[in-house]
C-alpha cells in the first residue's frame, strides 16, 4: 500500500511537469504525452462594420421650377419679347399762348383837396367807382374807369361829380404776388351843384353844371390773393381845366384878396378796392 501511494504521487508530479513542457514546445515529436492540447474557443468579437459603398453615378437633381409670374402686357413666351407700343404721332409745335388778362375792378374813392384858408371847413367828397382792365402783356395794362363822388366842394357847395378816366398801368414786378405799378392817363369830368347856396347860407348865382378835361399821374400796389382775385390801392393826383361854355364868364375859383380867377383845379383820389381777373 505504501508503494502504491508513492507511485501515485510520482505520476501526478510527472503529469504536472509535462503540461508546462508542452506549453513551451519542448516535447519531442512522437511522444505520447505531447499530443496537441485542445485550442480554447474564443468569444466572438464585434461584428465588422459594413464596407462603405462606392460612389454611385446618379443623374443630378433638377432644381424646382420658379414660381409663376404673370408676364407684362405685350409679352409672348416664344423666346422673344414683344412689346405693343402704340404709334406715336409726330410732335407738333404748340403755339405759345400769349399773355392776356381781363379784370373788373370795384373800389371806394376818397377825394383829397388842398388845405387853404378860403376852403370850406366841412369840405370833403367821397364815393365809389369801377374799372375795366385789359392786360395784354405782364408789364402793361389799359384801364377805363368810372368814378362817382358827392359831398361838399372847395367853395362849400353841395355837389355830385362823375369822372371818366383812361389810364395806362405799368407794372414793375408782374411775376410777384405783391405788384407795384405806376398810373398815367387823361380823363373827363362832369359836376352838378345841388343848390346855389354857399355853406354860410348866402345865395350865390353860379352855373350849376361844369365840364372838365385833365390828366392824372399816380402809383399803386396790388396783392394777388389767388390767380383770379386781387386787392389793391392806388393814389392818383390830377390837374384839370373847365371846358364848358360858361367857364370864361363864370370862373369857378375867385381869390377874394386879389380878385384873381381861375378855372384850373387840382386834387387827388385815393382808391381802395378789389379786382376780379379772368
Amino acid at each position: 500500500m505504501r508503494r502504491l501511494a508513492v507511485f501515485a504521487v510520482a505520476a501526478s508530479l510527472l503529469g504536472t511537469l509535462s503540461a508546462p513542457a508542452r506549453a513551451a514546445g519542448d516535447c519531442p515529436d512522437g511522444d505520447w504525452f505531447c499530443d496537441p492540447a485542445p485550442v480554447p474557443e474564443q468569444p466572438p468579437g464585434p461584428a465588422p462594420a459594413p464596407a462603405p459603398a462606392g460612389p454611385r453615378h446618379l443623374p443630378p437633381r433638377e432644381p424646382p421650377p420658379p414660381p409663376w409670374i404673370p408676364p407684362p402686357p405685350g409679352y409672348y413666351d416664344d423666346g422673344e419679347v414683344h412689346i405693343d407700343v402704340p404709334p406715336v404721332e409726330p410732335m407738333r409745335h404748340r403755339r405759345r399762348r400769349g399773355f392776356r388778362e381781363w379784370g373788373l375792378n370795384l373800389h371806394a374813392v376818397i377825394g383829397l383837396m388842398g388845405n387853404d384858408s378860403n376852403m370850406s371847413s366841412n369840405a370833403g367828397m367821397s364815393g365809389m367807382g369801377g374799372a375795366l382792365r385789359f392786360r395784354p402783356i405782364p408789364h402793361i395794362a389799359i384801364e377805363g374807369a368810372l368814378e362817382f363822388l358827392w359831398g361838399t366842394d372847395y367853395n362849400g357847395f353841395q355837389r355830385s361829380e362823375q369822372g371818366l378816366l383812361f389810364n395806362g398801368l405799368f407794372f414793375a414786378n408782374p411775376r410777384s404776388a405783391v405788384q407795384l405799378y405806376g398810373i398815367a392817363g387823361f380823363g373827363f369830368g362832369w359836376a352838378q351843384l345841388d343848390s346855389g347856396l354857399q355853406s354860410n347860407g348866402m345865395p350865390v348865382l353860379r352855373d350849376e353844371h361844369y365840364q372838365y378835361f385833365g390828366s392824372q399821374l399816380g402809383i399803386g400796389v396790388e396783392g394777388r390773393i389767388t390767380r383770379h382775385f386781387a386787392i389793391g390801392a392806388d393814389l392818383i393826383g390830377f390837374l384839370r381845366w373847365r371846358t364848358d361854355r360858361h367857364a370864361a364868364q363864370n370862373p369857378e375859383f375867385i381869390d377874394p384878396a386879389t380878385g384873381r380867377t381861375t378855372n384850373t383845379s387840382g386834387g387827388g383820389l385815393l382808391r381802395l378796392g378789389a379786382t376780379f381777373y379772368w
